[in-house]
């Protein structure tokens, strides 16, 4: 029997029968104005500048935002307060603002939308005569363009030369994979990671947002694919519409891979429901029938963040935030020598700008950026440079398109040469100026009320005032240092892939302990590798990547000095290692490993530089020797270097090593801790002084050559040598107070005062680091062509080398080079 369709009337009665409500007010419902909803990032926006008005209003009785006369003033006042924090405020934030304040004043309750030829004579009011009356800049900032050589230089530099330290080494592949997803998905960096916008959203990539699978080929074989869906922006209201992006396996080089990472962290964090390994992934069968193979995630998965936070422990299960990567990113494109903040946003433009080049249709683009709207891409992404070939135009020739992503590249100045931190002459002068003094003067008396008072809350204010004259400090450094920076040469290195390259050869630190960091030192090869994923590298890779995520090793043991279950190597001692200190495990096994070899076979000496034990006196007699002969296999800096707890490069004597009337055993000399090395030059600084002195009686044009014949510069006076030992060599000039501390000074008070000690850099870890010009501005010189002053003209070819300046209120570890030893070199304590 038919159903019979119920009338309107008894809708309604069988629904209040079964309790819907009956009227407004039970239902509750009022006639207030119902708003789209904002992200609370937005919201943050609105009610900064709702506050500017309510202080305005309490100032100004009866200001109204609808009154076309209090409204000019209103913003008049703000651009006042906005010009005064930052000379160079924009009119077009202005006007940024000025919208801002209208969607946020319609959202309060009680309130009407701005009537709308107020609001456009209060924009042409800030574009016109507040723009003009208080100088407001009229720039926009460049558009920047991440083309494929930047990108490749700044994958190099990450696995190849980059010294930075991580909480957890698994923030390297992470990072890798993050820039798959944005090179090849055109992605936000909102829409992988929790943006600033959406703050405790906890929205981003999820484990239920990408999918795996393996397909059958056009050659007939399995080949892993990957889909990616980007929680992107205007799309919260209609998921089911997100940009979803496929991914496939077959892409070299391996830094190009996309699958690599992401199958890298999958599997490092046991995502998978029914495979732990790639060769079980591998070993899945192409189905026949053309289908794909879905290789599923566990359940608990699906809502935990593809991108975690990882604490030294490994991941926090808590989602990345944005403003944190963005951070990393800018941060290594500054140490990789790239002036310009480096932002994901280069990389999106860079990919739409491909899409477009590469002939997709509109629609197609406009699913790729996320678009909703045709004018966006050519208002906000399109590059400025006409891509139309005039000259073939012209001549009826072909079009050339070869040089475009040159230009576009050039938005983004790379300077490998670039400085990173003040030459040691220009930082010792800088520390002599009156207001560094001063500031100087003012800390040493704070520590000296802080360490009195005692107590936190007694000395709040005065620990508060010393971190104001710390920052004054990194101030005053980092203004100077761009001032260098603005008049060194830019002139083109004759090797830019080369070691004499600034930058390039900034992998001092990594090349110095790499073999203590054995999966990092495996990709820093095989990644730029041409090579499938399913090969020997390939596999090698994938496994160097999940070691990296799953593993953060406290100590890192020499290959020769390894423990065997936990344990001490030696048998008779089997030590577990874990009872011990950090820092003292590594020497245990040393101490322990040398006696034996002492026992048994009367001598024992272990390279450092090799790795190699050598039990016989006349045998390590002739290895020093080999390494003496072959220049290149001395160091450049002479300072001991420790990475996770492990000595990776013993401390050497710049001088005993180039005296050629001392015996070989004597020469090679290795000093294993930092007082042994301080106390074995001290006495080579003073009569090194005193030398100088002598000389300069006698005859004020004679100059001293470095100890190292491969520097083949000469010094008048004995600061210049220090500072090139700064520079160069990583010896750092020290205080008569550290000196004291370190217990090493000798003789009297008198003798103390008339000579400056040297010490490696203190700190614990290595940061913002810089080296000199390139190997053509190195020649044999007097001391007076290569003494810096301050810097007044905007031609002067600056022939430097850097040292490290502050970071963040602590010394950071000196990275150097010889441009002409083609070896790169780091000083300073990990």
């Amino acid at each position: 029997m038919a159903r019979t369709k119920r009338t309107a009337a008894e809708l309604f009665d069988e629904a209040e029968r079964n309790g819907a409500s009956k009227s407004a007010d039970e239902a509750g419902v009022n006639g207030d104005m119902v708003m789209s909803k904002i992200e609370p990032g937005t919201t943050i926006k609105y009610d900064r500048m709702l506050d500017l008005w309510d202080e305005h209003e309490l100032r100004n009785p009866g200001a109204s935002p609808s009154d076309l006369k209090a409204a000019k003033y209103f913003m008049y006042k703000c651009c006042e307060i906005w010009k005064a924090g930052k000379p160079d405020f924009s009119m077009h934030t202005a006007c940024q603002r000025w919208t801002e304040f209208g969607a946020g004043l319609k959202r309060r309750p009680g309130n009407e939308k701005i009537p709308g030829e107020v609001s456009q004579s209060v924009r042409n009011y800030i574009k016109g005569s507040i723009t003009k009356k208080l100088g407001l800049s009229q720039a926009r900032r460049e558009q920047h363009f991440l083309t494929l050589p930047h990108f490749v230089i700044l994958i190099k530099h990450m696995w190849q030369k980059d010294w930075h330290r991580y909480h957890h080494p698994g923030t390297m592949v992470l990072d890798h994979a993050a820039y798959m997803l944005f090179i090849y998905t055109s992605a936000r960096v909102g829409d992988i990671f929790e943006s600033s916008m959406r703050r405790g959203s906890v929205r981003g990539l999820l484990y239920s947002d990408v999918v795996f699978v393996v397909f059958k080929n056009e050659a007939g074989r399995a080949e892993i694919a990957v889909r990616a869906t980007r929680d992107a922006k205007g799309f919260t209201n209609k998921p089911h519409k997100r940009p979803q992006h496929a991914m496939y396996e077959d892409m070299e080089p391996l830094f190009a891979n996309p699958v690599l990472p992401l199958l890298a962290i999958a599997l490092a964090n046991h995502a998978f429901q029914d495979y732990d390994t790639f060769e079980a992934i591998e070993a899945i069968p192409p189905r026949e029938d053309g289908l794909l193979t879905y290789i599923r995630f566990k359940e608990e998965m699906q809502d935990v963040p593809f991108f975690q936070t990882l604490s030294s422990d490994g991941p926090t299960g808590q989602i990345q935030k944005a403003d944190s990567f963005n951070n990393r990113s800018v941060h290594r494109g500054h140490r990789a020598g790239y002036e310009a903040n480096i932002t994901m946003h280069a990389v999106r433009r860079e990919a739409l700008v491909k899409a477009d080049d590469h002939g997709y249709s509109t629609a197609e683009r406009m699913k790729f950026a996320g678009h909703g709207n045709s004018k966006t891409f050519f208002g906000s992404y399109m590059p400025p440079i006409s891509t139309v070939d005039g000259q073939s135009s012209y001549w009826n020739r072909p079009r050339r398109t070869d040089f475009l992503e040159g230009f576009r590249g050039l938005s983004l100045t790379y300077h490998p040469q670039m400085l990173r931190s003040l030459p040691a002459k220009v930082e010792a002068d800088l520390q002599e100026r009156s207001v560094f003094v001063t500031i100087d003067q003012e800390i040493k008396s704070l520590g000296e009320k802080i360490r009195a008072l005692g107590s936190e809350r007694e000395d709040r204010q005065e620990r508060t005032r010393r971190e104001e004259l710390y920052w004054q400090k990194r101030q005053i450094m980092s203004e100077e240092l761009s001032r260098w920076q603005e008049i060194q040469t830019r002139k083109v290195p004759s090797d830019p892939d080369g070691e004499d390259c600034a930058v390039a050869a900034r992998s001092s630190w990594f090349h110095r302990v790499r073999w203590l960091d054995p999966p990092r030192d495996r990709l820093a090869d095989i990644l730029l590798v041409d090579s499938p994923l399913r090969s020997p590298q390939g596999r090698e890779a994938l496994e160097c990547m999940i070691t990296l995520c799953r593993e953060n090793p406290t100590v890192a043991y020499r290959p020769s000095l390894r423990p065997t279950g936990g344990c001490c190597v030696i048998s008779a001692c089997a030590m577990k290692l874990d009872s011990l200190q950090p820092n003292r495990r590594w020497d245990h096994i040393y101490q322990c490993y040398q006696a034996e070899l002492q026992k048994t076979d009367g001598f024992a000496e272990l390279c450092f530089q090799c790795d190699t034990w050598v039990t016989a006196a006349a045998e390590w007699n002739d290895h020093c020797q080999n390494h003496l002969d072959d220049m290149d296999t001395l160091p450049v800096q002479f300072n001991p270097l420790t990475f996770r707890h492990t000595l990776a490069a013993a401390g050497q004597c710049l001088f005993c090593l180039f005296n050629r009337n001392l015996p070989s055993d004597r020469r090679f000399k290795q000093y294993l801790t930092k007082q042994h090395w301080i106390g074995h030059l001290q006495g080579h600084f003073q009569e090194l002084q005193e030398k100088f002195q002598s000389d300069h009686g006698q005859d004020e044009t004679k100059t001293q050559p470095c100890p190292d014949p491969r520097c083949a510069l000469s010094f008048n006076t004995f600061s210049e040598f220090q500072c090139h030992c700064k520079d160069i060599h990583c010896i750092d000039r020290i205080t008569i107070d550290t000196v004291k501390r370190c217990r090493r000074i000798k003789g009297s008070a008198d003798e103390k005062d008339n000579f400056i000690l040297f010490t490696e850099c203190k700190t614990r870890r290595c940061s913002e680091q810089c080296l000199p010009d390139d190997q053509n501005d190195f020649v044999s010189k007097a001391s007076s062509d290569v003494s810096l002053g301050t810097p007044v003209d905007a031609h002067i070819a600056v022939h430097v080398n850097p040292c490290l300046v502050m970071d963040q209120g602590e010394k950071a570890g000196l990275n150097c080079i010889d441009p002409r030893l083609r070896e790169p070199v780091v000083c300073g304590t990990v």
